[in-house]
C-alpha cells in the first residue's frame, strides 16, 4: 500500500503521497544530522475508502500509522561504520521516518512491557514491509530489519556485540598462535554472550495484545523466532562486512578531520525560520 498524505483542503481525507518535505536542522555534531518533517504523512494496509477522478482516497480513520509535521528525525539512524554499506537516506527514507515515529510513540507509552514488545515487533515488521514497497532490495531490507530488531533492545544489542567481538577475538587469537587459555577465554565469553542472547530472546517472546477476553501476556514463538532470525543475520553479515566497516571508519576519521560540534546535541526545538527545505519525492512502485 502507498504512503499517504492529507488533502490540503480536507485533513480527514488522505490520498497517495508523492512528496514529503523535510528541513535540515543546524548541524550540531560531526556524525549526526537531524531533519524536521514539514508535511504530515502516513501509511495504511487497508484498501481505499473511495475512488475519485483524482485517484483513491482514504478516510483518516483508515490511516493506520501517521507521522506528524514537526517530528525531528535522523532518517535511517545508520552509524558511521556502516555508511559504506547502507546510507541513512534513499529508498529507505520514508519507511525509516515512519519507524522512527512509531518508536518515539512506544518510548513514551505507559502500556505494559509485554504490550510494548508486541507493538515494537509490529513496527519492525512494518518497517521491513514498507522497505519492500519502496523498492529496497531484499539483502538491504533484511540487514536493516535485523538492525532495528536487535538494536531496538539495549540488552540484545550489548549481548550481540559482545558475542561477535569475543568470537572474532577467539578466531584471531587462534590464528595468531596465542596460548590456549586466551583462545578458550575469548571463546567462553562469546559462547556465554550467545547463550544469554538466546535466553533474552525467549523472555522477549512474552507479548500481550487486546483480546475480547482481556489482555493477557502469552509466550509467542514467532516473536522469539524474529529475534533469533535477526541475530543469525547479524552473526553472518557483521564478520563479512568487518573489513569495509573498518575502512569506512578510518576514511571518515581522516576525511572529516577538523569537523564537528558539540557531541550528542540533538537539534530539537531549535529555531528553524529561514532554513531551506529539502523535498524528497517518493513514487510508489507500480
Amino acid at each position: 500500500m502507498p504512503f499517504l498524505a492529507p488533502l490540503p483542503d480536507d485533513p480527514d481525507r488522505w490520498t497517495t503521497a508523492t512528496t514529503v518535505d523535510l528541513r535540515q536542522l543546524p548541524v550540531t555534531g560531526r556524525w549526526k544530522v537531524w531533519f524536521e518533517v514539514l508535511t504530515a504523512f502516513g501509511h495504511s494496509s487497508r484498501p481505499a475508502d473511495e475512488q475519485t477522478a483524482d485517484g483513491p482516497v482514504w478516510r483518516r480513520a483508515s490511516v493506520e500509522q501517521t507521522v506528524p509535521a514537526g517530528l525531528v528525525t535522523d532518517l535511517a539512524s545508520v552509524p558511521v561504520p556502516l555508511w559504506g554499506v547502507i546510507a541513512s537516506y534513499g529508498r529507505q527514507t520514508l519507511p525509516a521516518i515512519l519507524h522512527d515515529a512509531a518508536s518515539r510513540e512506544l518510548a513514551t507509552s505507559d502500556a505494559p512491557a509485554s504490550a510494548r514488545r508486541a507493538a515494537r515487533r509490529d513496527a519492525d515488521h512494518l518497517f521491513r514491509e514498507t522497505l519492500r514497497q519502496s523498492g529496497t532490495g531484499p539483502v538491504r531490507r533484511l540487514l536493516m530489519w535485523a538492525a532495528v530488531r536487535l538494536f531496538g533492545h539495549l540488552g540484545l544489542a550489548i549481548l550481540f556485540l559482545l558475542a561477535v567481538v569475543a568470537g572474532l577475538a577467539a578466531l584471531c587469537l587462534g590464528a595468531a598462535g596465542a596460548g590456549t587459555p586466551w583462545v578458550l577465554g575469548a571463546g567462553t565469553v562469546a559462547g556465554g554472550a550467545a547463550a544469554a542472547l538466546l535466553v533474552q530472546a525467549v523472555l522477549l517472546g512474552v507479548e500481550s495484545r487486546p483480546a475480547p477476553d482481556g489482555t493477557r501476556p502469552r509466550w509467542v514463538p514467532g516473536a522469539v523466532g524474529s529475534v533469533l532470525g535477526a541475530a543469525a543475520t547479524g552473526f553472518v553479515a557483521l564478520p563479512l562486512l568487518l573489513p569495509l566497516i573498518v575502512l569506512t571508519t578510518v576514511a571518515e576519521l581522516v576525511v572529516g578531520a577538523g569537523e564537528g560540534g558539540p557531541g550528542g546535541v540533538r537539534a530539537q526545538g531549535v529555531p528553524t525560520a529561514g532554513l531551506p527545505a529539502t523535498r524528497i519525492t517518493y513514487t510508489s512502485p507500480g
